[in-house]
């Protein structure tokens, strides 16, 4: 009986496996998707992006956007997406960091500052503040400026001292804190007047800023110890002085509504100040009337700042 059993050649049971191993080949690479697909599938997975037509949003997967065109497309997708995502927090109001553009001083600020007597002002200095490149920043009744050198021109004239108000005294204890703020390597100059400008100058030699070492301080304070509030007023004279020394910034005081500065002098004191940055403080007693007066029209062309202080509102000051 097994002699009989019909036997199959060996070239043809090797043809028959070989035929079986082809066919699965065959059904295996036609269910494996390509590579690309495979990326692209796992991108549907992985990311979907959020569009907006109108008034229409709709959700798509990264893979269906460009249709394999290139990575770029789908990064530039990506991005867009998260700039979406953060436009929808609500934005920030740029109006807060601005700097109001009229200051108005009452008492609050006044007894912060402790401008009572320059006396007060000796005992506690301002903190030293530092801008870029080592310039400083000091301020006058608020306003701040800051640069390398400094010009005070203050008013002495004798409604600065009159009425019992010590106008002149809370003028003098701000601009000793002002100067006490500053560093050795910064300069200043202070200019007083009243119908004539007199200015600090403890070596003779006129026209020139002092660095504001302790030594010089000492010798500014009693400068400014020994003025006292007379005369008129005349006001282009002292700012064309402060002008002529180079400052940085120039802090100009005064309580005189007359005589004004016309338009003819407030030309010319811009064009010599040829960028040099004006700040305005004008003291007051009661509200303030004019909020276009000469002094704001002074800072604002020459890129300062204006406070107006009330001085019916300032601490009564020590004998």
């Amino acid at each position: 009986m097994s002699a009989a059993r019909a036997t199959l050649p060996s070239w043809l049971i090797s043809l028959l496996l070989h035929a079986v191993l082809i066919v699965a080949l065959g059904l295996t690479l036609r269910l494996t998707p390509p590579q690309g697909a495979m990326a692209e599938r796992i991108a549907e997975v992985g990311i979907v992006l959020k569009h907006t037509d109108g008034e229409t949003e709709y959700f798509q997967h990264e893979g269906e956007a460009g249709g394999g065109d290139s990575a770029a497309a789908a990064a530039t997708d990506t991005a867009d997406s998260l700039a979406e995502l953060f436009a929808e927090k609500p934005p920030a109001d740029a109006a807060d960091a601005l700097p109001p553009p009229l200051a108005v001083i009452g008492p609050g600020v006044l007894e912060r500052g402790g401008v009572g007597t320059a006396v007060g002002a000796d005992d506690a200095p301002r903190r030293h503040r530092r801008g870029v490149d080592g310039k400083a920043i000091t301020s006058v009744f608020g306003i701040e400026g800051e640069g390398y050198k400094f010009a005070y021109v203050f008013d002495r004239s004798g409604s600065m001292g009159g009425s019992g108000r010590g106008a002149l005294r809370a003028a003098k204890a701000e601009l000793i804190a002002s100067l006490k703020s500053l560093e050795k390597t910064h300069h200043f100059q202070i200019i007083f007047y009243n119908d004539l400008p007199w200015r600090f100058n403890p070596t003779g030699h006129p026209g020139k800023m002092f660095f504001a070492t302790e030594q010089n301080k000492a010798l500014a304070i009693k400068f400014i110890g020994s003025i006292t509030a007379a005369g008129a007023t005349r006001h282009e004279e002292a700012l064309l002085m402060a002008i002529a020394v180079q400052p940085d910034v120039i802090f100009f005081l005064t309580d005189a509504d007359e005589p004004k500065l016309w338009p003819g002098q407030l030309a010319k004191i811009k064009r010599r100040a040829a960028g040099i940055t004006i700040n305005a403080i004008e003291f007051g007693f009661g509200p303030q009337s004019d909020r276009n007066n000469f002094l704001v029209q002074l800072a604002r062309q020459n890129g300062g700042k204006y406070a107006y202080v009330d001085i019916s509102k300032m601490l009564p000051v020590r004998p």
